[in-house]
């Protein structure tokens, strides 16, 4: 026997209105922001007025940040994970090491290059 799915979703009826008076100016300013936000002008002002910060949607620009900062998080994850692993006695031969030591400083060197560029691409 299949299960029935709750398909009762509590639907909230609103009713009510507030208005307020504004200039053309903020009218503009509110309309922009909601849309920025992914809302309607309803929403918004609903979200504002009950305290709420409604947040700004991600560009496509930096949702590619996101991305590759999350990618390069998880690299530096990795590594860490990868030093861990190795018995202390073992690492501080490694790192004794100056060839290991200078491919260590290579692979960290292109990390922060990255997250400069990722800077950069935000910033510009």
């Amino acid at each position: 026997m299949k299960k029935k799915k709750n398909t009762d979703k509590k639907i909230t009826r609103r009713t009510l209105r507030l208005e307020a008076r504004v200039t053309e100016q903020e009218y503009t300013q509110v309309a922009e922001l909601a849309k920025t936000c992914g809302l309607s002008m309803s929403g918004y002002i609903r979200r504002t007025a009950l305290g709420q910060h409604p947040r700004q949607r991600l560009t496509n620009r930096e949702v590619e940040a996101l991305c590759s900062l999350t990618d390069a998080r998880g690299d530096l994850i990795r590594i860490a994970a990868a030093v861990k692993s190795i018995q202390a006695d073992k690492r501080a031969i490694y790192f004794s090491d100056t060839r290991f030591v200078e491919q260590w400083m290579r692979a960290a060197t292109q990390l922060i290059n990255r997250w400069s560029q990722i800077e950069n691409y935000l910033t510009e």
